[in-house]
């Protein structure tokens, strides 16, 4: 587990994340200059390590997203973003470990001197290639935090108290790069290679990516900047996107310690998380065929799967416990998968944008996708599909966004993040908080994670600026997109 490092708690934030700010180009004995390679390597892993961690100290978005609990320390599940300095942790896992990491592999690849066509093309797929990172990743602190630092940000020598950036206006100047880099992609040439650990360099395969990022950008804007959304949303169906599991995007980790899936440890070597009774109950209600893919079958009581109550405690061995899929050291982190893209191309449809099938044809395919990606059956499929409560005309919602919110929040298994993200912008399942919930919360699902101490102690004057921009540092404070 990691925590928030002495030297960060008691010297200067900007000074720590100054260190690994700017590769020193200059030849020298005692160092030899890094590898670009090496440190996009790192960038990876990194994030997928955030994005799949259950670490209480980094990420609690399963919590908030209530698919599952911790049975034996209940502060996170009650929203308490504070004792830990969750926001310092995330500050430090995405600046520092990911974009320092991202900007420096691009610098010293554009040191590279390319003379051919061919080595020209290759080098500029591998700088695309980061840059389409590089905005996933700013993509992700936004819809964290809102407004944070980035015209400013990774340049601590000459800016150590970064301003923070509008969200939106950060959003769209992401999609502004995000084309470009689509742009620059050749797919008839090489890139990275086995230091890819998410393609293995395979450019098209990066191209169907950042265009699945830019529809999901898209419907984030759509609430706010319906044309803009639309421009977004159509071009990228235009392109090319993830169209089957077999191209969906997943860091690889290995059976070995220092490269293992950190999942691995929250469940293999610890007895705490659990799947939750809401979540568990939601899936036994449609007899969801997932259920012995998302659980520990060997864990049921009395025949039966039966979850954790959120946030107030349980006996690990009186509840069912997490697949031991999720065990394997080797499970991969996920990314971005073939159901998402067609649950958010359904949404789309909704909306009435052009993506070339109704909203009814991409739900189902969207829930076929998840259900082939675990290991279910055909069969079990189809038979799932032909519930009345699962058709998509008299499925679970008031409404075609609540159906299919539904079935993409059950989808987002294993995804906290994502899946609390699509539940603040879809308004779907109802989720509700726990009766000790912290004040701050409001008795609510929190909205947004809190900016980190550092931030407020070192920074104070950008910090408090950026606080009354988006009306308050508080976890009840929705974001720009957020809006229905």
């Amino acid at each position: 587990m990691k925590t928030i490092k002495t030297t960060i708690l008691i010297g200067s934030f900007m000074m720590l994340l100054s260190s690994c700010d700017v590769v020193d180009n200059t030849d020298s004995k005692a160092f030899s200059k890094p590898i670009p390679e090496a440190l996009m390597t790192s960038a990876q892993r990194r994030y997928s390590d955030f994005l799949t961690t259950m670490d209480p100290n980094l990420n609690n978005f399963r919590k908030y997203a209530q698919q599952s609990t911790n049975v034996a320390y209940y502060d996170e599940d009650n929203y308490d973003q504070d004792k830990r300095k969750i926001g310092n942790s995330i500050e430090q896992s995405l600046y520092k470990d990911v974009l320092i990491d991202l900007k420096n592999s691009k610098s010293l690849i554009e040191e590279v001197k390319a003379i051919s066509p061919s080595e020209i093309a290759i080098k500029k797929n591998k700088i695309a290639i980061i840059e389409i990172q590089t905005i996933n990743v700013y993509q992700t602190l936004v819809d964290i935090f809102g407004n944070i630092p980035y015209n400013d940000a990774l340049d601590y020598t000459n800016k150590p108290t970064p301003k923070f950036d509008d969200a939106k206006t950060i959003y769209l100047d992401l999609a502004s790069r995000l084309d470009l880099a689509i742009n620059n992609l050749d797919v008839t040439k090489t890139s990275f290679g086995n230091a890819d650990l998410i393609y293995k360099g395979n450019v098209g395969s990066w191209k169907k990516l950042a265009n699945c990022i830019k529809l999901k950008m898209g419907l984030h804007l759509s609430d706010v900047d319906n044309a803009k959304a639309k421009s977004m949303i159509e071009s990228a169906y235009a392109s090319v996107l993830i169209s089957s599991n077999s191209e969906n995007a997943l860091f690889k980790y290995y059976n070995t310690e220092n490269e293992r899936n950190p999942i691995y440890n929250s469940i293999a070597l610890e007895t705490q998380y659990c799947p939750t009774s809401y979540f568990v109950e939601e899936l036994k209600s449609k007899s969801d065929p997932r259920m012995d893919e998302y659980f520990d079958s060997n864990s049921k009581i009395g025949g039966k799967y039966i979850g954790a109550p959120y946030a107030l405690g349980s006996t690990y061995n009186s509840v069912s416990h997490l697949s031991l899929k999720l065990a394997d050291q080797s499970f991969p982190g996920v990314l971005f998968d073939y159901s998402e893209t067609c649950f958010l191309l359904a949404d789309a449809a909704n909306r009435g944008y052009n993506v070339g099938e109704t909203s009814e044809a991409l739900y189902n395919k969207g829930i076929t996708a998840s259900m082939q990606y675990w290991g279910v059956n055909q069969t079990n499929i189809n038979t799932y599909l032909a519930r009345t409560d699962v058709k998509f005309a008299t499925a679970t919602g008031s409404n075609n966004k609540e159906r299919i919110a539904y079935q993409l929040y059950i989808a987002y298994y294993n995804r906290g993040f994502e899946a609390w993200t699509e539940y603040r912008r879809l308004d779907f399942p109802i989720l509700v908080a726990p009766k000790d919930a912290v004040a701050e919360s409001k008795g609510k699902v929190p909205v947004r994670n809190i900016y980190s101490h550092l931030q407020k102690t070192l920074n104070g004057t950008n910090y408090q600026a950026a606080s009354t921009a988006i009306g308050g540092d508080l976890m009840t404070t929705k974001l720009f997109w957020d809006k229905n």
